[in-house]
Formats: C-alpha cells, structure tokens, sequence
C-alpha cells in the first residue's frame, strides 16, 4: 500500500517541489491539499492529481485515507499544524525551520514519541552529493581536526506586499529574517558536519531595511559541543551574494563558495582538489523518498526532529544573545 500524503500550505515551495517529488515517488501517493484560501488548494489540486482540495484543517486531519502530511506553511503555523496532524495520527515532514522555538520545537518531538509516529525536518541539503563529500571528508580526518567553521549567506531580496513570500518580512510569522529562513539551511548544515551546539553569542540588527520588520543583519559566534568555532552571517541587506560553508582545520581546509551550485575545493598544503558535485533537479526529492521509504519499512528518517531543532537552538541562541547582551548555552 502507498503512502497517501497531504500537503499542509499552497506557497511556491509545496507547488514546484514537493508534489512533484511526491508523484515522483513510487512508494507515494498525493491525496489532498489544504489552504486557508479554498482556490489556491483547488488550483494545486488541480495542476497536481490529486484528490481533494480543502480549506478545513479539522476535516483533512480526520481522513482515515491520509498516512502522512508535510507541513509547508509559514514558520509560526509549524508547530501547531504539526502537533494537531501528529494528534491525528498522520506521519509529518515539516519544513524548515522547524518553529519558532526550541519549546515549540520541542513539543514537536515528545507529541511524535508519545504517538509513536515519525517526524521529519525538511533540511534536504544533507542529502546533496557535495553534503555527504563534505561528512566523508571530516570523517576520514582530511583536513585534520576541524578548527572553525564560517558561513556566510547574503543577499538584497526585494518582497513586495504581493509576494506570497511577504510574511517572511514579519517577525510573528516568519521569527527571523535570513538567519531563520535560509540561514537555517546552512546551521543544519554546520550541525550534520560538527555536531551539536553548545554556545552562541549573536548580533542581530536593522541596518538599511526599513521596508522589513525582520532584522536585515545577524551574525553568530558558537562554541559547537566539539569544541569547532562556527561563524555565520546572515544578511538580506547585502547586494553582493554570498552562499559559501568554509571549514578549517589543522592539516587543510574544505571550502564551498557557492555551495548551492559550485564546486567544493579540498587544499591539504600544496595539493588542491576539485569536486563537482551538483544536487539533483528537485532538491526536495530525496527527502521525500527517504521519509516514504522510513515509513514502508518501518525506520525512522535521516533527518529527524530530533536533527531539526539543532538549528533552532543556535538561532533562538543567536536572538536572546543579541537582546542581552551574554553569551547563551543552547
């Protein structure tokens, strides 16, 4: 029996990715849609094969013909869109960032454990080639012992209020502003690498943005529990675009300057190597067979809830940093 999937949240991500990787899935099949506004679930109902278009949550959570949901709404939905399916019985793949905070994050995960039912996050780069390179590389010691780790991922988005993305320029719905939303790619990234985080101080601040209520700037210092040095920059107020993941350490250093698209580099001395590693057309695809093939054969998915809220401790870490001023354990 396939599994029969529910997509919570009708925005570009759940149309241009996953359904499709969902109907591309041979182990799946896509039912229902939901959205707070009936036409966009019955256009992507429509534009996808599925079955049903509804704009009761209540209703779609009680299907008895629904095994699992991916949550794809805003950041402040994610919790309890999570939670509520999870009551209901249904497996959830939740996108990222996980909640708007480690509590939310949190009830998250015990509600999946008492249930007995899997939680996924959507931080689908661990799957890129050039991800598990990079695992393979630090757990072969080929660069030596990991001293820091620098990101830096910047960009000038302009969002207008007709954007279906706008309500990432708002902090009750979106949390954050590039820290929480592609910045947390790159933490989880630091986290799948390193491990988990132990301290963070943080800067956040609205330097030239007016037009947005998120902070335009946010940079990080955290002492990850291995002792590696992460440094991250997260700007939507920098017109120059960056998207580089640079880990240092005694014998060499691996460096991504484009990780989404460019080659990763390993220099050991003299020597320096190239790899090109491109991800797959749909980025969300092997997410999505990893969690469908979880639930056929009975595991859990590689990336878990429990993987997810690492993220969210150093960017809730970051924040409270930047509001007090101390230097926070997460």
């Amino acid at each position: 029996m396939p599994v029969r999937w529910a997509i919570i949240g009708c925005g570009d991500i759940a149309n241009k990715a996953v359904a499709p990787a969902i109907n591309g899935q041979p182990d799946s099949e896509l039912v229902a849609f939901f959205s707070n506004t009936p036409q966009r679930a019955e256009q992507m109902r429509d534009e996808h094969g599925a079955e049903r278009a509804l704009s009761d949550l209540d209703e779609l959570l009680a299907a008895d013909d629904i095994d699992a949901v991916y949550v794809a709404s805003p950041v402040n939905r994610h919790a309890p869109e999570t939670i509520a399916a999870l009551q209901a019985g249904k497996h959830v793949l939740c996108e990222k960032p996980m909640a708007l905070s480690v509590a939310d994050a949190e009830r998250m995960i015990a509600m999946a454990e008492e249930a007995g039912l899997r939680l996924g996050v959507a931080y689908y780069r661990r799957f890129f080639p050039v991800s598990r390179k990079i695992r393979e590389l630090l757990d072969a010691q080929a660069i030596g012992k990991p001293i820091v780790c620098e990101i830096s991922i910047c960009s000038r988005p302009m969002i207008t209020a007709d954007n279906p993305k706008y309500w990432r320029l708002f902090p009750e719905q979106a949390g954050g502003g590039a820290l929480m939303d592609v910045g947390s790619h790159r933490l989880d990234l630091a986290c799948y690498f390193l491990g988990e985080p132990a301290t963070v101080t943080g800067l956040t601040d609205r330097l030239d943005r007016d037009d947005m209520a998120v902070p335009d700037i946010e940079s990080l210092l955290c002492r990850m529990q291995c002792g590696t040095h992460l440094h991250c920059t997260a700007s939507w107020a920098i017109s120059a675009r960056a998207d580089e993941l640079m880990i240092r350490g005694t014998e060499g250093a691996i460096e991504a300057r484009n990780y989404d698209r460019g080659p990763l580099v390993l220099r050991r001395g003299e020597s320096v190597e190239s790899f090109d590693l491109p991800p797959g057309e749909n980025w969300h695809a092997p997410l999505i067979d990893d969690f469908a093939r979880a639930l056929v054969e009975g595991r859990e998915p590689q990336i878990t809830g429990r993987d997810g809220i690492l993220a969210t401790r150093i960017i809730e870490g970051c924040y409270r940093s930047s509001e007090t001023g101390k230097t926070m354990e997460v």
